[in-house]
C-alpha cells in the first residue's frame, strides 16, 4: 500500500468495524476516500479516516440510500462521489446486508428481495456507474467487491440461503470478463482472504 499516494476510492460502507478499518488504513497511505451510504452513519468513519490521513480534506460523505436506491439515484451519486476530487481510481464495496437467520422455506418474499436488492442489485448500479465513467475518461480504475465465504461453493449454512445466494452472485458478478478498456474488477472473500478476481489490479496502482 505504500504505493497508494493520491489515490481517490469510493467507499461504500455502514459505519462497522470492517469498512471503518477500511476507511482509515486507506486514509493512513495517502487515499483521498469518498464514503457512500447513511451520512449520519458514516460521520465517525469520516472523522477516524480524517485523524490517520493528513488531518485535511481528504475525506468526504456522499449520502445514498443503499437499500432503497434505483439506478438513476445510483448514478447520481456516483457523479457526485466522481467531481468531489475531480475523479476516481477505485470503487471497494463493503456494504451488505445479512438479514435473519432462517432456512429458505421461512424467508418472506419481502426479506429475500431486500437482502437481493442491497447485495446484489445497488451493488450492480453502482458497478455499472463508476464502469462507465471510467471508460469514458479511459482513465481505468479498480473495482473491489468485499464477501465471506458463505458465498463460496464451500460455504454452506444453515439458514443463511438469502446472504449465501446473494454473496455468491457477486462472485459470478466479478468473474464475468469486462471490456479490458473499463476497470478491473476483484472480489475478495473477507474470512478467508481468498480472492476472485478478473484483470484485477490492486489500489497500489
Amino acid at each position: 500500500m505504500g504505493d497508494a499516494y493520491a489515490k481517490r476510492v469510493l467507499l461504500t460502507a455502514a459505519g462497522d468495524a470492517v469498512s471503518r478499518g477500511i476507511a482509515s488504513t486507506l486514509a493512513k497511505h495517502g487515499c483521498r476516500l469518498v464514503l457512500l451510504g447513511d451520512e449520519g452513519a458514516l460521520a465517525a468513519t469520516a472523522e477516524e479516516a480524517r485523524r490517520c490521513g493528513d488531518g485535511g480534506g481528504g475525506v468526504e460523505l456522499v449520502g445514498l440510500d443503499l437499500e432503497a436506491c434505483g439506478e438513476a439515484a445510483a448514478d447520481a451519486a456516483v457523479d457526485r462521489a466522481w467531481r468531489c476530487f475531480a475523479g476516481l481510481d477505485a470503487f471497494v464495496n463493503c456494504y451488505s446486508y445479512e438479514g435473519e437467520v432462517q432456512d429458505c422455506l421461512s424467508i418472506s418474499e419481502d426479506e429475500y428481495r431486500k437482502t437481493i436488492k442491497v447485495n446484489v442489485v445497488t451493488p450492480w448500479f453502482l458497478m455499472k456507474a463508476i464502469a462507465k465513467r471510467f471508460q469514458d475518461t479511459k482513465s481505468g480504475g479498480s473495482i473491489v467487491f468485499l464477501t465471506q465465504i458463505i458465498g463460496a461453493e464451500r460455504g454452506l449454512y444453515p439458514g443463511a440461503a438469502a446472504y449465501g445466494t446473494s454473496l455468491g452472485a457477486i462472485h459470478q458478478l466479478v468473474r464475468t470478463p469486462p471490456p479490458p478498456e473499463m476497470y478491473n474488477p476483484e472480489c475478495s472473500d473477507s474470512s478467508s482472504g481468498a480472492k476472485v478476481s478478473k484483470n484485477a489490479e490492486t489500489l497500489k496502482g
